[in-house]
């Protein structure tokens, strides 16, 4: 790595983006990156502290921390030039380069940042931005510096990987080093830095220019790369199917409904995954679950059902058995008196319209039972839920409003896009020499879903250099009509059809659920973890189920049933929807949605581990259990095991000068930044979550059989 004097020039080579708004630019791969030192300043005793001792403080001074101000400085900059990096120690030291690159290079530039976000906020202090995109505030995918005609990409958005996996997963010539820069001591721009740290700043921009190396190779030209993972499947699929199908067009356009009031319903319609505990099982040990899993539920769902392929108009259903096959429904559902007849519970309370739910009682955000509540459904949702919720006598239903639109397969050109991927993932998995191959082609599999959800009618997020961020606002009717009509003209895939994809995902799951109720003790999407004794004729049936549908849509689309199921490299057929066995636990034990802990044989060790899934925690965390015991309320992962770090934006930062490790005073000057601190994790339920479980313990119990030798026997 070389001190950023020493640059001498580069030379350049210049390509050009045709179209409409083409240009001319510069083919150099610029990658930046910067190490920055968080510390706590406090006011009361005029000391500072690296960030590191933050939680020590946070002891000493209980829940009043209103003395420590949280602070941030830069010490070091690199600025890649292709494969090689430059290093400066200032922010005006970077301004100084950034001149010199542009006097040798005054054409349009590309510059790759990972996790964009966190450079941006320090960045945005000394530089002007110009064409600011960010999903939600703070979160930058792209933005350009028009001083020096620079273009700024966030690789975390192409890739929604850390950086320190790139290498490994895209057998990248060059790993990002670890252990080799101690975040716990406090440096500055003066601070000396050994030629092993210098060695792992160097590597983070090495990483990100042999990372866009790769992706030229598929894509050819810096402007052509996609600047998130789900554009990445957007264009190979406007380029195999849009641009070339003109059927394909004529049949999405038709789909796409444009009115504003029918987009507000399937906005309200729209629901993710089935994510839930059994209350029943919640806080117990239970020995010898064995786990299931989907294979890929929602492109299953994608090639497997009929969706909406026509606008939504109004009709007028009472009842469900009203109901016709050939169409698709959009309900909104007025219940009263329901009580779920599970012990698992499906409708989500923060679905409910707004001041409809009365009288109820929740099981951990899921409704247990209530007098009223009014909820915006698909038909798919509506068959099972409103049967599930009529446990009471008194239960009862209305159909508010019901629109319609007609059903049929999604295109059969989007069916064979599907199929071409699920082959090319099927076809590279644990293929020596194609490792590479295999990462792109499940990266781009599983964004297919992704890019059926994507909404272009979101709240406007805004940056001003003056100003900052913006509050957001939300489009007046006038935007929104007129973002409605361009998707209609211009589109191409119906939100409609993410909206019953999901819906189909959910009544696949929550249909075995029922069937295997008590035994169900976490369900997570498109899999189930299920207690000893469960029926496996159920998961036998279901698969069948699969095969069935599957060949039926084989004959009626005309389409080779092995498309559905493609051979691996060993010559093994992997049919798509199915659920597959994942193993058996030892021992397993959940807190709630997103919480839970297994104990579970290492197949390369043969020795038992404790693992985790906990919203908020890395897998690292396991290493603080010593048994399933320990996972309980209270419970604290601490940062030893987690190395887990809270972010603070850091703006409007004074001056003040502080020591560094080795002894120099250096005056702080950064005027925004980000500080990270550590943190720790309390596992816990909310109260009345708490108390639903507690309540319903003493009132269930299995008596099925023993566990003997690792094995469950009846």
């Amino acid at each position: 790595m070389l001190y950023y004097k020493n640059y001498n020039g580069h030379e350049i080579e210049l390509d050009s983006k045709k179209g409409g708004s083409g240009y001319t630019y510069d083919k150099t791969i610029y990658t930046f990156d910067i190490e920055t030192t968080s510390f706590l300043y406090d006011n009361l005793t005029d000391k500072y502290y690296p960030g590191s001792k933050y939680l020590k403080l946070k002891n000493k001074y209980g829940k009043d921390l209103s003395s420590i101000e949280f602070k941030s400085t830069m010490y070091i900059w690199m600025l890649g030039i292709n494969e090689n990096v430059y290093f400066g120690r200032t922010w005006e030291e970077l301004r100084e380069f950034l001149q010199m690159i542009d006097r040798n290079s005054p054409n349009k530039k590309f510059m790759y940042i990972h996790n964009f976000s966190f450079e941006f906020q320090y960045l945005k202090s000394y530089f002007k931005f110009n064409k600011v995109f960010a999903r939600k505030t703070h979160k930058v995918i792209q933005a350009e510096i028009p001083e020096f005609d620079i273009e700024i990409h966030c690789t975390y958005s192409m890739t929604n990987l850390g950086l320190k996996y790139l290498p490994d997963l895209y057998d990248l010539p060059v790993k990002k080093l670890s252990g080799d820069l101690d975040y716990n001591k406090i440096r500055t721009s003066i601070t000396a830095l050994s030629k092993k740290e210098l060695k792992y700043c160097e590597n983070d921009c090495l990483v990100l220019f042999y990372y866009i190396k790769l992706e030229l190779k598929q894509y050819k030209h810096l402007h052509s790369i996609p600047i998130t993972a789900t554009g990445k499947i957007r264009r190979k699929f406007k380029n195999e199917v849009y641009y070339v199908r003109r059927y394909y067009r004529d049949k999405v356009h038709n789909a796409i409904n444009t009115d504003p009031y029918i987009f507000n319903l399937l906005q309200l319609a729209f629901a993710g995954g089935y994510t839930h505990a059994n209350y029943y099982l919640t806080d117990m040990i239970v020995k010898m679950v064995d786990s299931w899993d989907f294979t890929s539920s929602y492109p299953y769902c994608m090639v497997a059902f009929k969706y909406p392929m026509s606008k939504f108009k109004k009709c007028f259903i009472n009842k469900l058995s009203e109901l016709n096959d050939r169409f698709s429904y959009l309900l909104v559902v007025k219940m009263k008196n329901g009580r779920c007849k599970y012990q698992n519970t499906f409708l989500s309370a923060s679905k409910c319209l707004k001041n409809t739910l009365s009288g109820a009682r929740y099981d951990n955000g899921r409704l247990l039972e209530f007098k009223t509540a009014c909820y915006v459904m698909t038909d798919v949702d509506a068959k099972y839920l409103i049967d599930a919720y009529s446990a009471n006598e008194d239960f009862e239903y209305e159909i508010l409003e019901s629109y319609y639109a007609k059903s049929a397969y999604l295109p059969k050109e989007f069916v064979n896009f599907i199929l071409d991927c699920y082959e090319d993932k099927t076809k590279y998995k644990d293929v020596e020499g194609k490792e590479i191959e295999y990462a792109i082609a499940k990266a781009l599999f599983n964004s297919l879903y992704g890019m059926c959800v994507t909404n272009i009618i979101r709240a406007m997020v805004q940056y001003d250099n003056e100003l900052d961020w913006l509050p957001e606002e939300d489009l007046s009717n006038e935007e929104i009509i007129e973002k409605l009509n361009y998707q209609g003209e211009n589109g191409f895939l119906s939100f409609a059809w993410g909206v019953w994809i999901t819906a189909y995902a959910r009544r696949n799951l929550i249909s075995c659920i029922c069937k295997l109720d008590k035994y169900n003790i976490y369900s997570d999407t498109d899999s189930l973890k299920l207690h000893p004794g469960y029926n496996k004729q159920v998961i036998i049936d279901y698969n069948n189920e699969v095969k069935r549908i599957l060949y039926k849509v084989s004959q009626d689309r005309k389409i080779d049933f092995n498309r559905f199921q493609p051979i691996d490299s060993k010559g093994n057929r992997h049919l798509l929807g199915v659920f597959d066995y994942e193993g058996n636990y030892l021992e397993f034990k959940t807190e709630g949605a997103k919480k839970y802990v297994v104990k579970q044989i290492n197949k390369k060790t043969g020795k038992e581990e404790i693992k985790i899934t906990v919203a908020g925690v890395p897998k690292s965390g396991a290493k603080a259990l010593t048994s399933l015991e320990d996972f309980k309320d209270g419970f604290v992962f601490d940062f030893k095991y987690t190395n887990k770090n809270l972010l603070s934006y850091v703006d409007n930062q004074e001056p003040i000068t502080i020591k560094d490790y080795q002894g120099n005073d250096f005056t702080i000057t950064d005027k925004s930044g980000c500080c990270l601190v550590p943190t720790t994790y309390v596992l816990g339920k909310k109260e009345d979550y708490a108390d639903l479980v507690s309540s319903n313990r003493v009132f269930y119990k299995f008596n099925l059989g023993v566990v003997k030798n690792n094995q469950f026997v009846y």
